[in-house]
């Protein structure tokens, strides 16, 4: 078998080779390579040590800030690549890393401390393909398989369990039966991890072409032991795992698919609460332990999701221009719309016809008052605090009659007018 190698790459493996060493593609640029797949990026392992890869790179610009553990990147056409020396790992601490890194020349025991057997498939043009753990077989089943034992490696290092679930969506892969029972039996040492670590796998999960998968991360109680969702029993894992497919009906959008997700686990939880009681009780209950809040992304990302599934959970059941308007007030164009347009996945989703035409006509009314330029904002009314305070009033009372007038505009748009909003204080 052949594998295409970029020029880079063939140049980095090629002057190593001239240089006494090997050295090879390895991990999962020769796992996508093999499945037609375009890699994100290109690493190189080698039987040379970190400082003779340096002696025979000297000539171009280095970065050795991965020294100690083998690796030093080599920067060729403005691409960094990474070459590693074949090492062993020995005991892992923390179920994070290990205690120390020791160098070997011996390419399989390299590819022995690896995660998964399609990620220990090293390649180059002189020995063609090393396949010491049966990767190519898992390629062609189409499985997710630890390398040797899945307990141990998934105690090496506990985002390993995540990282199967990542590479089932990636690839559309189903993980092997051992070590998915492996991740149900370990998950409870995900919490040694750094949530950093954690929200990266979540994310590529979330926009790759499977973010169903993510069901696993409920099922196994990783997303449990992460303190997310601890209230969910076995009735809300079955309606959940039938509904969350709807996450690829969403654009591929890490926030839209956030959303969606937090929002699906959200109504499980709800659909036993009073409708007059759902809001109170999600702000309470259950938004503290949602995946948005709990995953560190930017505060920006964290209140832009949170008020789109706040007013999701709201539910407005009539078109009323003068309830959209107050909402428009609240969060604006850009998040309302958002909000009918994910609901409307969702109700499409479930073929709920009266919803999907109620919800189509809120849109409707909602670009209507938008290209209309209707008045739903304090800075867009025909006066502004100077003219209130010009006419004697002072302190908070400026704040509260610009908020009457626009509640008054709201609700008549033709009052927008600086005389007669003038006249309405007056009265």
């Amino acid at each position: 078998m052949e594998i295409f190698i970029p020029k880079e790459v063939k140049f980095l493996i090629d002057m190593i080779y001239q240089n006494g060493y090997e050295a090879f593609m390895v991990g999962g640029c020769v796992r996508d390579s093999i499945l037609n797949l375009i890699p994100s990026d290109y690493d190189i392992t080698t039987n040379a040590k970190p400082k003779e890869i340096m002696n025979i790179f000297k000539d171009y610009k280095i970065i050795d800030t991965g020294i100690k553990h083998g690796t030093v990147s080599i920067i060729l056409n403005n691409n960094i690549y990474e070459i590693t020396t074949y090492r062993i790992e020995g005991e892992y601490e923390n179920n994070r890393r290990p205690k120390f890194v020791e160098f070997t020349s011996n390419i399989e025991e390299d590819l022995r401390r690896r995660d998964f057997t399609v990620n220990a498939i090293a390649y180059n043009e002189h020995l063609g393909i090393v396949d010491k753990f049966n990767g190519l077989e898992d390629l062609q089943k189409r499985i997710i398989k630890t390398v040797g034992n899945a307990d141990e490696r998934f105690k090496e290092d506990a985002l390993r369990m995540i990282r199967a679930i990542r590479f089932s969506s990636k690839l559309n892969f189903t993980i092997d039966e051992n070590t998915l029972n492996s991740i149900y039996k370990n998950s409870y040492i995900i919490k040694n991890i750094s949530i950093e670590r954690i929200n990266d796998e979540i994310t590529k999960t979330l926009i790759s072409d499977n973010p169903q998968n993510i069901i696993l991360l409920y099922k196994t109680n990783i997303f449990k032991n992460l303190g997310m969702y601890c209230n969910l029993n076995e009735y809300h894992y079955k309606t959940l795992e039938k509904n969350i497919s709807m996450l690829k009906n969403c654009d591929n959008d890490l926030l839209d698919r956030l959303i969606m997700l937090d929002y699906l686990v959200s109504n499980e939880i709800l659909k036993c609460i009073n409708k007059d009681e759902k809001y109170k009780y999600y702000c309470e209950n259950i938004k503290k332990l949602n995946i948005i809040n709990n995953l560190r992304y930017p505060n920006k990302v964290i209140s832009y999701c949170n008020d789109i599934i706040e007013y999701m959970i709201k539910d407005i059941e009539k078109i009323d221009n003068i309830i959209l308007k107050k909402y428009l007030n609240n969060i604006g164009y850009e998040k309302l719309n958002k909000v009918f347009k994910l609901k409307l996945i969702y109700n499409e989703f479930l073929n709920n016809k009266n919803k999907i035409e109620f919800l189509k006509q809120c849109i409707n009314k909602l670009n209507e008052i938008e290209s209309s330029k209707e008045c739903y904002k304090i800075i867009d009314l025909d006066i502004d605090g100077k003219i209130i305070k010009d006419l004697g009033y002072k302190g908070k009372e400026i704040g509260e009659k610009l908020s009457f007038l626009l509640d008054e505009v709201i609700k008549n748009p033709s009052l927008n007018k600086k005389d007669i909003l003038i006249n309405l204080l007056k009265l």
